[in-house]
């Protein structure tokens, strides 16, 4: 068995269907990426770049929720990418996930062109002289766009994606205007959108959205998710989200519904 260091601990997520190692203090694992896990859509057959992987949740959690897909887990930092690398061990998925240490800026060196049907990717959007920059440079480079630019992202994914294939990434709500120009450089198309709030009157403080290469259709799927119904209490919808739930009633409630076209324009 791997050893887990002292500074270490083995957590169990989405009901205990994976389990990965993270630091105890720094950058842990976060609602959004389980969100984002729940959202993505990979088909069965696809090979998937989890960009910026960290510890490996949205790589367990994929590959523990549906049958039939490799995951490469792509980690610029060594400790996040080796604890990764410990949890396909954990996870017993030496045969679905893989992991590597890398720079995804430069993904395009080492992956050919077209490698991937899907990329999805928890991307550190923290911008850089907004908010108090951690001295530990783990939880820094997890959480500010020091390494991993929006723009970057999409730049990469447009080489290292299949002409049919989608990026799928969580992102701040505010971000929109600057995310619709990203795509749009890149050659991308949002096919859907899953705007996150915290409260239901709240504005959307989160956007999960999966953009498709060459795809500008009209035929937009959006979506809202309402975290708390008052402080502390969780959702039905976001309770079952969070414990790996994959129900399509969810789409019924009224914590979790579909919004008009117009609401993103």
């Amino acid at each position: 068995m791997d050893t887990i260091k002292t500074t270490e601990s083995v957590d169990g997520l989405l009901r205990h269907k994976i389990r990965v190692v993270q630091a105890k203090k720094g950058y842990r694992v976060s609602e959004d990426a389980i969100i984002l896990t729940w959202f993505a859509r990979p088909e069965p057959g696809d090979w998937v770049l989890d960009a910026g992987c960290g510890c490996g949740v949205i790589a367990f959690g994929l590959a523990a929720r549906m049958s039939g897909i490799r995951i490469v887990g792509l980690e610029i930092q060594p400790a996040p990418a080796h604890r990764a690398a410990r949890g396909i061990r954990l996870n017993k998925m030496e045969s679905e996930v893989f992991i590597i240490q890398g720079d995804f800026r430069h993904a395009d060196r080492f992956f050919r062109s077209q490698s991937f049907d899907s990329i999805v990717s928890n991307p550190p959007y923290h911008e850089p002289g907004r908010g108090k920059i951690s001295t530990q440079e783990e939880k820094a480079l997890s959480r500010h766009q020091m390494m991993l630019p929006l723009e970057d992202l999409f730049r990469v994914s447009a080489c290292l994606l299949k002409a049919s294939g989608g990026l799928t990434f969580v992102y701040p709500a505010s971000r929109w205007e600057r995310i619709k120009i990203a795509m749009k450089e890149t050659g991308f198309g949002a096919v859907r959108v899953l705007w996150i709030h915290s409260q239901k009157d709240a504005e959307a403080s989160l956007v999960c959205i999966e953009a498709k290469r060459k795809q500008y259709s009209t035929n937009l799927t959006q979506m809202r998710l309402v975290l708390y119904s008052s402080p502390g209490v969780r959702t039905p919808a976001a309770e079952a989200i969070l414990a790996g739930e994959d129900l399509p009633e969810l789409c019924e409630r009224s914590d979790f519904s579909s919004l008009p076209m117009n609401s993103i324009a």
